[in-house]
């Protein structure tokens, strides 16, 4: 057993009877003089916690802690922000339905709308065009030509 398990565990064996405490843990802290004074740094530090009591609050606590809220409640707020309404429920509650329903209404209408298979064969047609534009491009350049040609097709 090493320090740093020891120390992990040592709350736990200042709480216990000497009788009751893990063999290996008593034996370590009985050889290693650092773990040992760690133990009793520990044990006093319990000790004085022990003897401590909370000292009591003076009898006036209570009434001024009382006035000190009751100005703060009274004061009126420096700004009023444009979300200052939010605070009232019933507008809170409103806008969130109409929020919901705005949803619903979008989910209706846009979502459900079939995609038109016309639209992928139409899309097919533009990309087709856009090749034969950019082979023309090539040709008028002088540049190579991504055509296959049928020579080029029966070799394949």
């Amino acid at each position: 057993m090493n320090c740093n398990d020891v120390r992990e565990n040592l709350i736990e064996f200042v709480g216990q009877v000497e009788g009751q405490a893990d063999p290996a843990l008593a034996a370590h802290v009985s050889q290693c003089a650092v773990c040992t004074q760690e133990l009793e740094s520990l044990r006093q530090t319990m000790a004085l916690m022990d003897e401590w009591e909370a000292p009591e609050p003076s009898p006036y606590f209570l009434t001024r802690l009382r006035a000190h809220v009751k100005e703060e409640r009274e004061k009126a707020p420096a700004k009023a922000s444009w979300l200052a309404w939010l605070r009232r429920p019933v507008l809170a509650v409103s806008l969130m339905a109409v929020l919901a329903a705005g949803g619903v209404v979008y989910r209706i209408t846009v979502m459900a709308q079939p995609e038109s298979p016309l639209s992928d064969v139409e899309a097919l047609d533009k990309n087709h065009d856009v090749l034969i534009s950019t082979d023309l491009v090539d040709e008028l350049s002088g540049g190579p030509s991504d055509d296959v040609s049928d020579k080029d097709a029966s070799d394949l």
